[in-house]
């Protein structure tokens, strides 16, 4: 069983979750260095590598699904600089294609060290801390003081200062946030010659490519480090319960702190944002995920017009169909995702889907079989989220269901996802 945190959340215990489980999220993130967190879910593993617990579908409105839960890391700072009026161009990086290899990194960190700052927020509401501090990652993507982080490091936040690699430091707003891609939008008064990072590709990206990271691992400012894309288009549920689609897998080592900083290729485009860890060990480096740059860059617009974009859920907890399981029902369908409980109120109970009986059997039985979404064919929790991408509250969704070997139709209205469901 692998914890599974944001990596730079307010220290909490590590969270815990299989693939096919949805509960209700869990609002801590991955790494803010906050002192603590509040107490985070855990992903329970049934007997059977398919059994499903308890999961509430969710997916940002107009994006790939990427996000943020869990929570650790601690780190005490030393008081802001006042800050200066000073107020320059950005200016954009560039890194020497012709460095040795075994250069390459030294000279992306080089290049895009100084556009990646520190984000310290203060006085967050609902944080469980005396102080409710805590701090993030964040690079410099414009010339006019935006800056690219995570969601859940400036989540519910009264105050955001920004710390420049020179220790410089400014007050920042937010313009708009993703909470369920885990994205965020700050503006700040540039200090002078801070550079800008440009956005890369993410499509182009492939495995085995090199991977940068550059962050604030536990307070650790001007971190850098270096490994490659273990795997792009990755899905991936945690402990929160919403299934994040499209993510990039790095094995570059990325911690608490390092959240909402930039994953960077070997020429120093920003090719992802960290946002969460996946890892065996608590405070260890495990397995890393980036939200892809290229869901950041469709989202830009909206972000910088202030928009606060909210994930849907479905509310439902189940399993893939598979031929065993089919034949062993003796089901008409051998595809398809098998309900085995629904969120009481939730948008799938609304809409009159039903789980089945013996929730806490092996294989429940009697549930509805949810075979489409729209139209499109469903076969996992993977394959619904993808299903909704696109999706926002309000928004309406056909399901085709098998109930009593007919298929049926039903339609849901979706809602956002609950902060305070678990």
């Amino acid at each position: 069983m692998y914890p599974y945190r944001f990596d730079n959340a307010p220290r909490e215990p590590a969270v815990t979750g299989g693939p096919e489980s949805m509960p209700v999220p869990n609002p801590a993130p991955d790494g803010t260095t906050a002192p603590e967190a509040p107490a985070s879910p855990t992903r329970g593993r049934g007997r059977h590598a398919g059994t499903a617990a308890l999961l509430a579908l969710a997916l940002l409105g107009g994006a790939v699904g990427g996000g943020a839960v869990g929570a650790v890391a601690t780190t005490r700072w030393a008081a802001p600089q006042p800050p200066t009026t000073t107020v320059v161009q950005a200016q954009p990086i560039s890194v020497n294609a012709q460095a040795a290899p075994q250069n390459v990194a030294g000279a992306v960190y080089r290049s895009a060290g100084p556009a990646v700052v520190q984000v310290v927020v203060s006085g967050r509401q609902a944080s469980g801390t005396p102080s409710g501090s805590g701090s993030g990652s964040g690079v410099v993507v414009d010339a006019r003081g935006l800056i690219l982080t995570n969601n859940h490091v400036v989540d519910g936040a009264r105050a955001i200062s920004i710390r420049f690699s020179t220790g410089t430091t400014r007050e920042a707003t937010v313009l708009g946030t993703d909470r369920g891609n885990d994205l965020a939008l700050l503006k700040v008064d540039l200090p002078a010659d801070v550079p800008m990072a440009p956005l890369g590709d993410s499509d182009a990206v492939q495995p085995g490519d090199l991977a940068i990271a550059i962050g604030t691992p536990f307070g650790l400012d001007k971190t850098v480090t270096q490994g490659i894309i273990s795997a792009v288009n990755r899905s991936w549920a945690p402990g929160d319960g919403r299934a994040r689609q499209g993510l990039l897998q790095t094995d570059a080592p990325i911690n608490p702190g390092n959240s909402g900083g930039p994953l960077l290729d070997a020429s120093g485009e920003i090719i992802g944002i960290t946002s969460m860890i996946e890892s065996p060990v608590r405070d260890s480096v495990g397995v890393g995920f980036a939200i892809p740059v290229n869901t950041a860059k469709r989202l830009l617009p909206q972000l910088e017009a202030g928009a606060r974009l909210e994930p849907v859920w479905l509310g439902i907890a189940g399993q893939p169909l598979d031929a065993t399981i089919a034949r062993d029902q003796g089901l008409s369908v051998q595809e398809g995702f098998l309900i085995a409980s629904v969120v009481p109120n939730s948008p799938a109970a609304q809409a009159g889907l039903r789980g089945g009986q013996g929730e806490n059997e092996r294989i429940p039985r009697g549930g509805d079989i949810l075979v489409a979404v729209d139209g499109n064919p469903v076969k996992d929790m993977s394959g619904l989220a993808g299903r909704l991408t696109g999706k926002s509250p309000g928004d309406t969704a056909q399901l085709t269901i098998v109930r009593d070997r007919r298929e049926q139709q039903l339609r849901v209205t979706l809602q956002a996802w609950p902060r305070e469901a678990r």
